[in-house]
């Protein structure tokens, strides 16, 4: 029997066991080392690259949209940053010595937390392990408060040594806040890269641009950094949208707007302002009411002027005497109706608002005569011959959408006897204005045309395309020639004044500018007309011996004592007729210029330097501002001098400016503004953080 090993043999053996194990798989490792290096290096140096290497979507930059100036922006691409923190970066005496700091700096900045919550937000993601980035703010930062936000600590050392992190997002902004909302549009929620309506959304492909693609490199970090040398798509930036809207006819259009459908709690209100000889729309607002925390506010969230087709009521009246003009060959002056306040049509009565007795064809219109209107369409077209009517309202283009630019337009209802709802009263009905489906835009058009003396001009509110300061396409409003006679054209230029001068509108006869128009008030279906609910309305133009601009104001179920449409929209129109008035040079006589030169020149003023030397040049003044920026006249004596106003003080000096002018200097320093009044600033003070007030007179 052999000798049992002993305990040293025994660990010999079980050495040179692991040894030799160890020296099999070193020699193993090395082998396979070798392989890679010199005979696998490209498959394997492929695979890294796949690895850390990506082709990635560039983003083109999204064009412009501009005011009619071409320089006023009312959409355009800026970077927003989102501002976080890699809670995992600091090390814990770091984060120890320079938490509390932190967190009280970003509640002062973002005051949406207090510090003790930011500080209870950071530590429970470190703590948990699961969560490395945390966002902090309830708001993307510009970047003005980016470079602030980088001398905080955490992030003055850097993402990597502190974890202080910002993610750029491009974000579409209207620096005008919501003016023209619904017809500049916005883009959609989710993906923030296409229009999801407006001006955004149907010149979308001319916006977009093209996105490119290019080889990303994975850094350490988690960054994505483009590699320059490989090949790529690159991006091609969306193109500039020049729009026909005016600034500052818009400003007026919605303020006065705003202010009615407030005062009389209206349901929702429209308003148009289009150049009689181009179709250019220069002004379009659209205000609903909203409830939110038992709070009512207006608000642009639906386009009524393009999509708001109704009954239009009396407005449609004109449409209905340049049919019977054209048909009768009446003069104003002629007997057209007696007036008992009611008549009755198959057993229908259909009524009037007053009792208005014997009438001429021009009293008839300026009353806004429903018995006068049944009459005259009964007596010279006929109700069983309903066709006849309704070519003529074919003839006046009232049957078919205008083709405006913004998609979507709701199209128009002139029945006729093959319609399915054609019935014995849709004639006499549809004569004043019921039993058809137009919009304001389309009611517009009509009453443009009859204000360019019966040329029917195509509305449009893009003008051009641009690419940079080069003009790639141009856009106008087609014609399509003259839809009634020059002597029509004539009599209702004379019943249009004749409303403001003697009729419904007697109330809108004062103020700097002659207009002339037609009111028009009609009662809401809700299966069957509700009574007390109205929707009001007056369109025509204005000056009205000389028409530049036609409006139509829309203002539906207003609520109070004076619901018709000549307390409602027709000193909406007066008011913005005389706005736009005294706003357009252009419109006033060659006198009234000089008049005024003493005037402006002996009041102070603040402004831009630009828009002093555009009025001075008019005006023919010789003392303008030498120097470039913003800039304040001051009266020395009869002489006036200007001084430069510094816009880098952390509050410039807004004093004498219009509520425009300080609104951009303000919001520009990152101020929201409140003001109060009318007129320029005459005070002004910060009132919360980062909020000023102004007062107006």
């Amino acid at each position: 029997m052999s000798a049992k090993p002993s305990i040293r043999e025994e660990i010999q053996w079980r050495a040179k066991l692991t040894f030799g194990l160890v020296f099999v798989i070193g020699t193993l490792i090395a082998a396979q080392i070798f392989v890679v290096q010199n005979f696998q290096k490209k498959k394997w140096m492929d695979k890294v690259a796949k690895v850390q290497r990506k082709p990635m979507k560039i983003k083109a930059t999204r064009g412009n949209i501009y005011a009619a100036d071409g320089s006023s922006l009312l959409a355009t691409s800026v970077p927003r940053y989102r501002v976080g923190i890699d809670v995992t970066r600091a090390k814990p005496k770091y984060l120890n010595a320079q938490l509390d700091s932190l967190t009280h700096l970003m509640a002062g900045f973002f005051q949406d937390r207090t510090a003790r919550q930011y500080r209870e937000l950071i530590m429970n993601a470190r703590k948990g392990g699961k969560v490395h980035f945390v966002v902090l703010g309830d708001r993307l930062v510009d970047f003005t408060e980016m470079e602030k936000i980088k001398k905080f600590p955490f992030f003055r050392e850097g993402p990597m040594k502190g974890g202080g992190k910002f993610e750029q997002l491009n974000r579409r902004v209207m620096p005008f806040d919501d003016m023209a909302l619904r017809s500049i549009g916005k883009l959609d929620r989710d993906t923030q890269t296409k229009g999801d309506f407006g001006i955004e959304f149907s010149f979308n492909n001319y916006l977009a641009g093209r996105d490119g693609v290019g080889l990303f490199q994975r850094l350490a970090g988690g960054v994505w950094k483009p590699v320059e040398d490989s090949p790529d798509v690159r991006p091609e930036s969306g193109q500039d949208v020049v729009t026909t809207i005016d600034i500052n006819f818009q400003d007026i259009v919605e303020s006065s707007l705003r202010n009615q459908v407030m005062s009389t709690n209206a349901k929702y209100g429209s308003a148009i302002v289009m150049e009689v000889a181009t179709g250019q729309i220069k002004a379009i607002t659209n205000l609903s009411r909203r409830n939110k925390n038992d709070q009512t506010y207006y608000t642009e969230d639906f386009n009524y002027a393009v999509k708001g087709g109704t009954d239009p009521g009396s407005t449609f009246k004109l449409a209905t005497m340049v049919a019977i003009l054209e048909k009768s060959h009446l003069n104003p002056n002629d007997f057209g109706a007696t007036c008992d306040g009611s008549v009755r049509h198959n057993n229908i009565e259909l009524t009037c608002d007053a009792k208005h007795g014997s009438q001429t064809v021009q009293q008839i219109f300026e009353n806004s005569c429903n018995v006068g209107i049944y009459n005259l369409v009964k007596q010279h077209f006929g109700f069983s011959r309903a066709n006849n009517f309704v070519a003529y309202l074919s003839r006046l283009k009232l049957d078919k959408p205008v083709g405006f630019q913004l998609r979507g337009e709701t199209d128009p209802i002139i029945k006729d006897s093959k319609s399915s709802t054609f019935s014995s009263t849709t004639i006499p009905w549809m004569a004043i204005g019921y039993e058809s489906r137009l919009t304001p835009l389309q009611m517009l058009t009509f009453y443009n045309a009859i204000a360019n003396g019966g040329k029917w001009v195509q509305p449009y509110i893009v003008k051009e395309i641009r690419e940079a300061d080069r003009v790639l396409e141009r856009f106008e409003g087609k014609k399509d020639g003259q839809i009634c006679s020059d002597r029509t054209i004539k009599i209702v230029h004379q019943m249009m004044k004749g409303v403001v001068e003697n009729g419904t509108a007697q109330n809108i006869n004062t103020g700097f500018c002659k207009v002339a128009g037609k009111t028009g008030t009609s009662q809401k279906r809700e299966n069957g007309y509700v009574k007390g609910q109205y929707y009001t309305a007056f369109i025509g133009f204005f000056p009205a011996d000389n028409p530049r601009y036609s409006c139509a104001v829309i203002i539906d179920e207003p609520q109070g004592i004076n619901v018709h449409a000549r307390d409602v929209a027709a000193p909406v129109f007066r008011t913005i007729a005389d706005k736009i008035f005294a706003y357009d040079v252009a419109m006033h006589p060659p006198k009234n210029k000089n008049a005024n030169v003493q005037n402006i020149t002996s009041h102070e003023q603040s402004g831009y330097s630009e828009d002093f030397r555009a009025v001075s040049e008019t005006l023919g003044l010789e003392n303008v501002p030498a120097s470039a920026g913003w800039t304040k006249a001051v009266k020395n004596g009869s002489n006036i001098t200007w001084r430069k106003i510094n816009e880098n003080e952390d509050i410039p000096n807004v004093s004498g400016m219009t509520l425009r002018d300080a609104i951009y200097l303000l919001e520009n320093k990152g101020f929201k503004v409140q003001y109060t009044g009318l007129g320029k600033v005459a005070d002004y003070a910060i009132i919360q953080p980062k909020v000023v007030s102004l007062i107006l007179q």
